[in-house]
């Protein structure tokens, strides 16, 4: 895991405006992974995804139900679809154009 990642946790999820900062840090990530660090970017980026999944599992968490049921699916994609990149057979463009799609949900 980088750096970066490290100081991530659940408490993230108190804000909109640090939702959109921990899915930009980790898309700008994507957007400039070589192969080098390719690796370390996805992960950073599952970990975000399973922190956001474990929060809309709280109790607590105030989204409408229809919400949470999407964004699960959707972190449920972004599992696999992780897979597939690690296996040389999706394209990274896919999952920063979720991240992508998110953050704008969050402005």
């Amino acid at each position: 895991m980088s750096m970066e990642m490290e100081t991530i946790e659940p408490e993230i999820f108190d804000r909109r405006s640090d939702e959109r900062e921990a899915f930009s840090k980790v898309t700008a990530a994507m957007v400039s992974a070589d192969v080098a660090n390719l690796r370390s970017a996805l992960d950073d980026n599952m970990r975000l995804w399973s922190i956001l999944q474990d929060n809309l599992f709280q109790e607590d968490n105030v989204l409408p139900e229809s919400l949470k049921t999407q964004l699960i699916s959707l972190a449920t994609w972004v599992e696999g679809y992780t897979t597939k990149i690690l296996e040389g057979e999706g394209e990274l463009d896919a999952l920063i154009s979720v991240n992508t799609t998110i953050m704008e949900g969050l402005e």
